[in-house]
């Protein structure tokens, strides 16, 4: 029947960089940090003004990411005074 209107869809939920730092337990400037360093770091699948967003199927891919990120123990740190 025309001038019903239809149901609006449901808004599509993207995971912030909060969201993905509370996953992994860190602040949200961490996951900041890790998306200016490692070019590997999954893209953002949307961008709500200047805020990333990933959708939430992709954890599993964040989580594959973080538990290969490169640095993790490594070698790191400061050198040993001798």
């Amino acid at each position: 029947m025309p001038g019903l209107a239809q149901p609006m869809p449901d808004p599509i939920r993207y995971n912030s960089a909060a969201d993905i730092a509370a996953l992994f337990g860190v602040l949200p400037g961490t996951v900041e940090t890790w998306r200016a360093r490692y070019p590997d770091f999954p893209q953002p699948d949307a961008y709500v003004g200047r805020y990333a967003g990933w959708l939430p199927g992709r954890e599993p891919e964040l989580k594959a990411w973080e538990a290969s990120r490169p640095g993790r123990g490594a070698g790191g740190g400061r050198p040993r005074k001798g």
